[in-house]
């Protein structure tokens, strides 16, 4: 995991300070009324973070913590992160994972096969939740860095 934890690091050291460099009209800016914007994203990455955050540690308390999911679309429009300030909005997810990144680096090896009900096919493994975790934040961080260049 102490791997994993790295590249948690790596993405937010690389992505926070070009995160910042962007405009506040270009980060809110929407293609379409039902696409979301760069502001939106990164607010869905919070959620992502917040409620992975809860996952890490409940899966390393217990065996099998049963369904534990949410609704990214309806969390995303009940926190308006589209009326959000941009500086404070990367502040947040450069803090938040850089924490995350420090409970992946040390959480418990005897854990990592303890599950979760994601509303998926199949239960998935502490392990692969922490994994897909670090893949999703460097998805949306492609897609977010990609539309700046």
């Amino acid at each position: 995991m102490k791997t994993v934890a790295r590249r948690l690091r790596d993405l937010v050291a690389d992505a926070g300070p070009r995160l910042l460099r962007m405009s506040e009209e270009h980060v809110s800016a929407k293609a379409h009324a039902e696409k979301w914007s760069i502001k939106e994203i990164l607010g869905h990455l919070l959620d992502s973070a917040s409620n992975n955050h809860q996952r890490f540690v409940r899966m390393q308390l217990k065996r099998d913590i049963g369904l534990f999911g949410y609704e990214q679309v309806q969390w995303n429009a009940v926190q308006k992160y589209q009326l959000e300030d941009w500086t404070s909005l990367v502040n947040l997810w450069t803090s938040y994972n850089t924490h995350l990144a420090h409970v992946i680096e040390h959480v418990n090896p005897g854990s990592l096969e303890n599950t979760c009900d994601m509303g998926e096919n199949s239960p998935a493994k502490l392990r692969f939740v922490i994994e897909d975790y670090v893949r999703h934040v460097q998805h949306h961080l492609e897609q977010i860095l990609r539309s700046s260049s």
